[in-house]
């Protein structure tokens, strides 16, 4: 019989699956015309990808244990997992506020960051919900 995820779990592979597709999306649009750039473009990579890689690593982790039934060890490194999800999604969100926050020099921001800074968002509220489960994640028995 197969666990369900649990809340905190979905939110942070629905999180880290909205930020690495819209990553591929416009990211900033030019204001006179049709031209984009998405985070993977030059100008922008590495640093805009960043986010998407944190999503995908952290959902990845949790869709493979949970679908996939991989047994990881039960602590990465001296970091437990929710530990390590919080980890990363403060580190994607500390970049999107950068980009936020910082003089885009005229460019407007297109739907693929603000699709970012939500799965952004998703995975920092996600991470902080796997943080407070009464018996942090369920294991695979």
């Amino acid at each position: 019989m197969k666990q369900q995820p649990t809340r905190a779990e979905i939110v942070v592979m629905a999180g880290g699956a909205v930020t690495v597709i819209f990553s591929f999306l416009a990211f900033y649009t030019l204001p006179i015309g049709s031209s984009s750039v998405n985070a993977w473009d030059s100008g922008l990579f590495p640093i805009a990808t960043y986010p998407a890689l944190a999503g995908l690593i952290s959902g990845g982790i949790i869709a493979l244990r949970r679908f996939a039934r991989v047994g990881f060890s039960a602590r990465a490194g001296t970091f437990t997992w929710p530990q390590v999800h919080v980890l990363l999604g403060i580190f994607a969100g500390l970049i999107m506020g950068g980009y936020l926050i910082a003089d885009n020099g005229g460019l407007n921001r297109g739907i693929g960051f603000w699709g970012m800074l939500a799965g952004t968002a998703a995975l920092i509220v996600g991470a902080a919900m796997l943080t407070n489960e009464p018996s942090g994640p369920r294991r695979l028995t």
